[in-house]
């Protein structure tokens, strides 16, 4: 696949619409149980969303797409024929002006003068796929202009998250004269300061919230400066690293280091930004869609080794899509840095060595099966530990002796779905206490902490940070009661429980004898899907469930048939489609030949070379007992 690539955010770019972003919580699941080991699942408040019907009709006619995928659409907050046409097939073309990034031409310019000059340049990464991504989209696009540039990833276990004082002045006095950092240093004032007063230019290039001091920097890139004219502030660090390469091509140009024919493009470095875009979760509209979208495409049929033999250990094949990122590629990069270390993955994806790639992936590979390992052992026993607590309809807090810091943040998401309520799982080695939390829509847990921290005299934390939904902290073991005291008490003052529940906002309603093959190629119209562009959700009503049988281990898992239930046939001759679940949703009571309700996603099952259609699962109740709210959109 050829992807003519243009001048890149060249003046006149016309910038994105304002993004649009909404955040659906996960369902709360107070357990109810329906058989031994096996929890119910809690409903949702069902809203059904009602778009405008001329705006659909509009945007079909418009777009030449069938009226489910108009409605999907506007469900989604595109207004217009041409914004429709632009998320159905984001270009190149409509990228920003990199220059509108505070400091992109300073950095760029800074950077463009020292590959020309031949100066020793380093690379300073983050040990997640966001931080690895852009380390690697860094040193790619550098090596191609001509320079040489070192890369320094830290250890979580020796160095820990962000600029580690000590590796910046080892790395100055082995005669790096400029840093870039990925991914971290919007808050290290002192250890950037350090290496500042040696002479040595430093340029932050990050998306993590700002403090109240910035750090003394050559050029600081953060879309969340408020200085920043941008046009999207959602980009993850790979994401501002890509606008810096667009930046530094100009300014390659402009210094007489390449014409605007030769200077070097980065089309294929776009797999290597949809894999951090995709990781990090951030809202996939706008800038991250059209990164996510042409990267999903070069990573399906990706050259480079690494990405192949990467692709082969998760068994993919053909088309990427932004679940396999998620559930496949992404947890394999991470889990070097989670259990190891993430220079395997950083040289993974950037190997020219086939038999080298097949190495690093198969090592990869085991790590992630560790990680795995690791993960279950600390979410059983972190389970166990919140069962036994009270005040975990606020928020929970669990510790345990010698929890594995690479899984901490994994198992704090697990238990948040859980619970749904702010959550921090932390693990204590040497009477120190080091976690992560995840937080739900209306807790913006990094204002909490500063909250808690606060309110407790003499503070709590050694450090903490992060984003809305999630944190990083350090603090000392015996303050943990004080902490889990503190965050309970600020979250029932300022979340009221009623303010906590979840929606499931419904795309449309269907019949079962409407449903075929061809509307799930309709629906991944709008891949890639993630936040900010949720997977579709439909509605079935007054169903049949004709078959409900558990598989799987334990019976874990619903294997069940839903058929028509408003016809006169025989139940044999309706029209039905298979469905697939969480065994828990037959908590609601239901049983084989009852009539129900149910929220789903359309999917293509594969099996032995057959492709069908399913309905995955994810809300049932007996009919009629679920009231579904109209909202207008």
């Amino acid at each position: 696949m050829t992807i003519n690539e243009p001048w890149l955010g060249g003046p006149g770019s016309a910038p994105p619409a304002t993004v649009v972003r909404r955040a659906i919580a996960p369902v709360a699941t107070a357990p109810v149980t329906t058989a031994p080991g096996v929890a119910g699942l809690a409903l949702s408040e069902w809203i059904l969303l009602a778009p405008e019907p001329g705006l659909v009709e509009t945007l079909a006619a418009g777009c030449g797409i069938m009226t489910l995928v108009a409605r999907l659409l506007a469900n989604r907050g595109i207004g217009d024929v041409d914004e429709a046409r632009r998320f159905l097939k984001p270009s190149l073309a409509s990228l920003p002006d990199p220059w509108l990034m505070a400091d992109a031409r300073v950095a760029a310019e800074r950077i463009a003068r020292a590959v020309i000059d031949g100066e020793q340049i380093c690379v300073y990464g983050d040990y997640d796929v966001d931080g690895v991504s852009a380390a690697a989209l860094m040193h790619d696009y550098l090596r191609r202009v001509g320079a040489t540039p070192t890369v320094f990833l830290p250890d979580r276990f020796r160095d820990g998250y962000g600029l580690h004082a000590e590796r910046l002045q080892e790395l100055c006095d082995a005669g790096v004269q400029l840093f870039i950092s990925v991914d971290c240093g919007s808050k290290a004032v002192a250890a950037i300061a350090a290496v500042r007063a040696r002479g040595i230019d430093f340029i932050v290039v990050d998306h993590h919230l700002l403090g109240a001091e910035r750090p003394d920097v050559t050029a600081l890139l953060n879309p969340r400066r408020e200085d920043c004219d941008y046009p999207d502030d959602g980009l993850c660090a790979v994401g501002v690293a890509t606008v810096l390469v667009q930046a530094l091509r100009r300014a390659l140009v402009a210094a007489g280091h390449s014409s605007r024919e030769t200077v070097p493009g980065f089309g294929d470095l776009l797999q290597l930004a949809a894999l951090g875009t995709i990781a990090d979760m951030v809202p996939l509209r706008h800038v991250n869609r059209i990164f996510a979208w042409h990267g999903l495409r070069r990573l399906g049929e990706s050259t480079r080794p690494g990405v192949r033999a990467l692709a082969t250990r998760a068994r993919l094949q053909g088309k990427v899509a932004a679940d396999h990122v998620g559930f496949a590629l992404g947890p394999r990069i991470n889990a070097a840095g989670r259990v190891a270390s993430a220079r395997a993955a950083f040289d993974l994806l950037t190997t020219e060595d086939p038999t080298h790639a097949a190495e690093l992936a198969e090592r990869v590979e085991l790590e992630n099966g560790k990680r795995r390992r690791i993960q279950g052992e600390v979410v059983e026993a972190a389970l166990a530990e919140a069962a036994r607590q009270v005040g975990t309809e606020h928020a929970v807090v669990v510790v345990g002796d010698g929890w594995h810091s690479g899984v901490v943040g994994i198992v704090a998401a697990r238990l948040k779905d859980r619970y749904h309520v702010p959550t921090f799982v932390l693990g204590i080695d040497a009477g120190v206490a080091r976690g992560s939390g995840r937080s739900i829509p209306g807790y913006d847990l990094v204002a909490g902490l500063d909250a808690v921290d606060a309110a407790v005299t003499g503070g709590l934390f050694t450090r903490y940070g992060g984003h809305y939904f999630a944190a990083g902290l350090t603090l000392p073991a015996d303050r943990i009661d004080a902490f889990r005291a503190a965050l309970v008490a600020h979250v029932a003052d300022v979340l009221p429980p009623a303010e906590r529940v979840r929606e499931l906002q419904i795309d449309a309603e269907l019949n079962v004898a409407e449903l075929h093959i061809d509307l799930v190629d309709a629906v991944h119209a709008l891949e890639p899907f993630g936040k900010g562009n949720r997977k579709p959700l439909f509605l079935l009503r007054g169903v049949v469930l004709a078959e409900a049988r558990r598989v799987g281990e334990g019976g874990a898992w619903l294997k069940a048939k839903l058929v028509e239930g408003d016809s006169d046939r025989p139940l044999w001759g309706r029209r039905g489609v298979g469905g697939f679940g969480d065994a828990r949703l037959l908590a609601c009571g239901a049983q084989a030949g009852d009539l129900v309700d149910v929220v789903c996603r359309l999917e293509a099952n594969h099996y032995q070379g057959n492709v069908s259609l399913q309905a995955t699962l994810v809300e049932m109740a007996r009919a009629g007992s679920v009231e579904v709210r109209t909202r207008a959109v």
